[in-house]
């Protein structure tokens, strides 16, 4: 079926606790009928000729809550969806909003109109966890009386819900296979405002992989059940009261969770762009983002004299663990400092075993994406010795950029691979 989308931002979720939705915490300015109609007209303009079978709105909230959406606005849209010919109408709400007037004003013959609610997980005792508000019998009663209406039920449920297990899910899918005309299994990952984004900084909970999620939601092939894995993917975005300068020379600031966090994401959810083939390990500088340091703007301007420029895939190696350089402009790659003058030999010896270790887990996870690996890095560095464990443990040719003469004639200097000597040596190396 041949499906269209609108977004309405329009107040706040009046619930807005669910530890596990971001989108519930925006606070967007309400919108007055007129404007929503203005809206919904403009929007709709797009569908008029399109053939369109299901129209699904989401709002961030309850579109059956009247301090989000004038009551009038309701029947507005189903009459419009009359008109058009759309025979689906999907929208979301809390089931307490789910109330008599509801029933008279977006009544149709001619529109099924669908209500999706969030059961998440079929257990009390972790929907009270996950602080959602409600219990599995109030969407049991929900879900009668909307089918008593006539009015379809689209059940939402969280395949890796924190503090759920496999059981758990079997238990859910059942239940919401006898109350839904319809259900989505959807792979839930956190938005940075949530709530249980802070249990994957402390390590409690991780999002699936897409082969976790097919995994889980395999043995699931009922008509009425659709399965949604990417629908929210996103990359860590750490709100800005959880940011904070990472700085020092410790275990604590090598380790620290929001490097932790971001490697897991780099491993399991990071995709290589399709063009690059060839891996080049290069170093971090302190100026960030990296990209704005003179070690890097030299490092540019020499690989773009390299005829496979365009293949080439610059992952950094610091502090946070693997970097690839197109993700570098986020915190917390922009908001660390590794004072080398605080370096104990513990340190540099911790440093090297945890790099080594991070190398090896990018490597794994994503080391088949390339064809030839390279490695721009100061040879007496322990950047450099962990990538060349690395590499030899998992049996890959890496390749040095600078030779032994060039770096024993400038390794004396202040940063010393952002001189032309240095640079000659990686643009002639990545040129052969």
């Amino acid at each position: 079926m041949k499906e269209f989308v609108i977004y309405l931002n329009s107040g706040k979720c009046s619930w807005g606790k669910c530890i596990f939705c971001g989108w519930g915490k925006q606070n967007y300015p309400v919108k007055t009928l007129h404007e929503l109609k203005s809206f919904f007209d403009e929007k709709m303009k797009e569908a008029v000729g399109a053939n369109i079978d299901v129209l699904k709105i989401f709002n961030s909230g309850s579109f059956l809550d009247e301090k989000q959406v004038p009551r009038a606005f309701r029947s507005y849209v189903v009459r419009k969806c009359e008109d058009l010919g759309i025979k689906n109408l999907n929208i979301e709400s809390r089931g307490e909003y789910v109330t008599d007037d509801f029933f008279e004003d977006m009544k149709s013959s001619k529109v099924k109109v669908n209500i999706g609610i969030g059961l998440e997980v079929a257990d009390d005792e972790v929907l009270k966890l996950l602080n959602k508000g409600m219990t599995v019998k109030d969407y049991e009663e929900v879900a009668k009386k909307l089918t008593a209406h006539g009015f379809g039920v689209r059940s939402y449920i969280l395949v890796n819900a924190p503090y759920s297990d496999e059981k758990t899910l079997d238990k859910t899918v059942k239940i919401a296979l006898k109350y839904s005309d319809s259900m989505c299994l959807i792979n839930w990952f956190p938005h940075g405002k949530s709530e249980a984004f802070d249990l994957w900084i402390a390590g409690k909970w991780k999002p699936f992989t897409e082969n976790e999620f097919n995994k889980a939601v395999a043995k699931y092939n009922d008509k009425k059940i659709e399965k949604i894995f990417d629908e929210f993917i996103f990359i860590p975005r750490f709100p800005r009261d959880k940011e904070e300068w990472i700085k020092g020379a410790t275990e604590k600031q090598l380790l620290h969770p929001h490097f932790v966090v971001w490697q897991d994401f780099i491993n399991r959810f990071y995709k290589i762009p399709k063009e690059k083939e060839i891996l080049l390990f290069v170093p971090c500088a302190f100026r960030k983002p990296y990209a704005f340091s003179t070690l890097h703007k030299g490092i540019n301007f020499a690989l773009k004299q390299v005829p496979t420029y365009d293949k080439i895939h610059e992952i950094v190696v610091s502090t946070p663990g693997v970097v690839p350089l197109d993700l570098s402009h986020n915190y917390p790659f922009t908001k660390y400092d590794w004072p080398e003058w605080e370096e104990t030999p513990e340190i540099k010896k911790l440093y090297t075993e945890v790099t080594q270790q991070r190398i090896e887990d990018y490597l794994k996870a994503h080391g088949k994406s390339y064809k030839k690996f390279y490695c721009y890095l100061k040879p007496d560095s322990e950047s450099y010795t962990a990538v060349h464990a690395a590499c030899k443990k998992l049996k890959i040719k890496l390749t040095d950029c600078i030779t032994k003469e060039t770096y024993e004639k400038i390794h004396g200097e202040k940063n010393p691979l952002s001189l032309d000597d240095a640079l000659k040596d990686l643009t002639q190396t990545l040129s052969k």
